[in-house]
Parts: structure tokens; C-alpha cells; sequence
């Protein structure tokens, strides 16, 4: 089988002498597999660029820089855009995670799964991550057919139509396994070492609630009305549209069967409230669905690219 190692950097220059050597032995100790290495710099300020330009392997190695800074899952989307196997795997550059566990997995991954994710078991954090972390999974799991563990185990193997599959927009590294279980894909979980973090400083807390449940909603929205966008808002014009009628049916049983003015009331300006908003629902139906997105691309931002 081959494979595709994506891996994010962004300022980690301490890390990634150390992270290619772990990665270079697990590729030489699977000798029947094809493997590339792509690393993705996510606009580092430290030298981080110049420490994956100065990297000596004996397998295609890529090296891509981005001209701004822009997110992991960019950074992932970048590697995969420019990855040649059909087969991925995702792996984060702080060395929390241990390189040494894609033996493990690329193993499993060989007895028919779609997809292999880490699950951090004994997670070495503090607890600022970890009460996040539990509260995104345990809501993950409420709004998804997920029964994962560990949504956010940056450690991954998957096929790449798992990857094409996704919705891949938003920080989509978050949701990948809890897409990819409500589109029926073949996954399982298999516990990995976790490392404390010696180098380098984590972006990831109590803010990350807020984008999860963002992708949450917006991830729910995509299963249940991709490609109906149409349909969704126009239930939405559909209902205005009824109550609008009953309203202006009402003002002609006021005027013609009770005989009342029906001008000091609210009724005529409720009615046209509610026929408005029944064509303004259409309309960004119809916009939706001409503009449903297809697949978001990040290399537009791709400022330089290294073959080694």
C-alpha cells in the first residue's frame, strides 16, 4: 500500500529534527509500503521553514510553505491537495503524538477499515485541554452517529475518499471521524501513546467549544440538505408564504362577514411582513443552491514548494 504523511508545522523548529528522524525509522520498518512525506508550513515566524529545508531523507519528501498564516486544517487541505497516494496519513509535528504508532495503525488499517484514528487514552495534558477536549467529544457524539472517543487525536489513516467525502470546509480536522461514521465509513479506534508537550507552546483551550459547535451545526446542515439548499429555505418560504395567505384571509373575513375595519389593526402590515420574507426565503434558496460550495482549495495561499 502507499502512502501520504500530511504533517502541519507551525513554529516548531525545536521539534522537527527529531519528529523526521522518528518518521524516517517507521518508514524504513515498513519496507513493502510506499510512502511520501509532505510537510506544510503554516507561514512559521520562527525558522521552522529553514529547519524542513535543511532535512536529508531517502524517500520523496515536499516541503510547502504558505504566504500567510492561516489554520491546521488549511495547512492539511494544502498537504492532501498536493499528495500522490491514495491512501493519507495525518500526524501533527509537536511530538505529542508518537510517530511510532503508525505502524500499528497502518496495520489495522490493512484488514479492510476506511479509516484509523488515534484515541489518546492517557492523555498527557493539562487539565485547561482536557475539560475542553471532554465537553467538544461529549457533544460530537450527541449530534453525530460517532461513538469515537477522541475526535481530536490529531493521528489519523484514512483512504482519501474518506477525505473527499468530507464537507472540508471550517476547521474540518475536528469532525473528519464523525463525518466520515455518519456516511457509513468502515473506522476504528486504536489507542496511541500521548506525550507531554517539551517544545514549542499549544493554541488549543476553552476556545475551541465555540468552533466546534459551529461545525457542529454547519456539518448537520450539510448531511441532512446537501444539495437541497433549495428545499431547506423554501420550507422556511413555504411556512411565511401560508401564514401570510391566512392573514390576508382573515382581514377578508373582518371586512366582509363582520363588516370591520381591519386598518387600525396590525393584520395588513403583518401580511405583507410575512409574503416578503416567503420571497426573500426563496430567493436565497435559489442563491444557495447555485453557490453550494463543491470542495474548498486552499493552495491558492501556497507561497513556495520544495521537492527534496
Amino acid at each position: 500500500m502507499n502512502f501520504s504523511i500530511i504533517l502541519p508545522v507551525f513554529n516548531e523548529e525545536k521539534n522537527i529534527i527529531k519528529l523526521n528522524f522518528e518518521i524516517s525509522s517507521v518508514i524504513n520498518n515498513l519496507p513493502t509500503h510506499k510512502f511520501e512525506l509532505i510537510y506544510v508550513d503554516d507561514c512559521s515566524k520562527d525558522n521552522s521553514y529553514e529547519e524542513l529545508l535543511s532535512l536529508k531523507n531517502n524517500f520523496p519528501t515536499k516541503i510547502i510553505r504558505h504566504r500567510i498564516n492561516l489554520s491546521q486544517s488549511d495547512s492539511i487541505r494544502t498537504g492532501v491537495e498536493f499528495s500522490k497516494y491514495d491512501n493519507l496519513i495525518f500526524l501533527d509535528s509537536d511530538l505529542q503524538n508518537d510517530p511510532h504508532d503508525i505502524t500499528k495503525m497502518v496495520q489495522e488499517f490493512q484488514n479492510g477499515y476506511d479509516m484509523i484514528i488515534g484515541w489518546r487514552k492517557n492523555r498527557k495534558d493539562s487539565l485547561s485541554k482536557k475539560i475542553p477536549s471532554m465537553i467538544a467529544n461529549y457533544l460530537v457524539r450527541i449530534f453525530t452517529r460517532s461513538k469515537a472517543n477522541d475526535h481530536g487525536c490529531a493521528i489519523k489513516v484514512l483512504k482519501k475518499i474518506v477525505y473527499d467525502s468530507s464537507t472540508n470546509l471550517g476547521d474540518f480536522h475536528r469532525l473528519l471521524a464523525a463525518e466520515a461514521y455518519n456516511q457509513g465509513f468502515l473506522i476504528k479506534e486504536v489507542e496511541v501513546k500521548h506525550n507531554e508537550r517539551i517544545n514549542g507552546k499549544s493554541n488549543y483551550g476553552i476556545g475551541r467549544i465555540p468552533k466546534v459547535m459551529l461545525d457542529l451545526i454547519y456539518l448537520s446542515f450539510m448531511q441532512s440538505y446537501k444539495n437541497k439548499t433549495l428545499y431547506f429555505f423554501g420550507m422556511f418560504g413555504f411556512v411565511s408564504l401560508v401564514i401570510s395567505f391566512f392573514i390576508f384571509f382573515t382581514m377578508l373575513y373582518i371586512k366582509y362577514v363582520l363588516g370591520r375595519s381591519f386598518i387600525l389593526t396590525p393584520l395588513p402590515i403583518l401580511a405583507t411582513t410575512f409574503f416578503i420574507m416567503a420571497v426573500n426565503f426563496l430567493l436565497i434558496g435559489i442563491l444557495a443552491q447555485l453557490n453550494t460550495p463543491k470542495k474548498y482549495k486552499s493552495t491558492i495561499s501556497v507561497k513556495e514548494i520544495r521537492d527534496l
